[in-house]
């Protein structure tokens, strides 16, 4: 019988945080991934369409995962930070899964403003793995962002309406380990009608 998804709270810097999470469905499991959603201020929830696409194709693939609200969405208490508090958030999210997994191998994975927190909060964490998804270089300051040291994919779409491809592109340029690139000519920011798209990267990458 698969296991179910949980919700749950736990305690985070600013109070509760909202956590949805699975069990992997083998005791041999992959590893675990934590996965931050897109812009609090923007309508960027745990339920978003391309985070519970990879939740659910890392399950998939064997993975236990969670999921969580930032401050100041959903059940999750506090107020939004500006980038800074919710990078301790996903600190907050990781420690307690780690604990309630019994795992040492974890990855992070986030979309857009996840993807900032998650390359914001890498150097803290040591994740093993990172999947950046449509990352907002331009809008946040990726100079700042520490070199990643691990593996790790990008993921974006080429007709991005929300941050400039160019962008992304001198950012990813710059970098001295590249992600392997995964970009998609028809994709918008939000990935509609990619989705399908999007799994499949998982599930061969994975």
């Amino acid at each position: 019988m698969r296991s179910k998804s949980e919700t749950t709270l736990i305690s985070g810097p600013a109070g509760e945080l909202e956590v949805r999470f699975r069990a992997a469905e083998s005791s041999e499991q992959a590893g675990l991934v934590v996965i931050s959603h897109p812009h609090p201020q923007f309508g960027g929830t745990m339920n978003n369409k391309v985070v519970t696409t990879l939740e659910k194709a890392l399950q998939e693939k064997g993975y236990a995962t969670a999921v969580y609200n930032f401050r100041g969405v959903g059940r999750s208490q506090g107020q939004y930070d500006g980038g800074v508090g919710e990078a301790d958030d996903l600190v907050a999210v990781v420690n307690w899964a780690r604990t309630h997994f019994n795992v040492d191998r974890f990855s992070l994975a986030g979309f857009s403003f996840g993807s900032y927190i998650t390359l914001k909060a890498q150097p803290v964490l040591q994740a093993e793995r990172l999947m950046i998804v449509a990352p907002p270089v331009g809008l946040y300051d990726f100079s700042a962002i520490e070199e990643v040291r691990v593996p790790w994919e990008m993921v974006i779409g080429l007709q991005d309406e929300v941050v400039e491809v160019a962008e992304m592109m001198q950012w990813f340029g710059r970098l001295q380990q590249k992600p392997t690139l995964y970009a998609r000519a028809n994709a918008s920011h939000f990935f509609h009608g990619q989705l399908l798209w999007l799994k499949r990267i998982i599930l061969s990458e994975y």
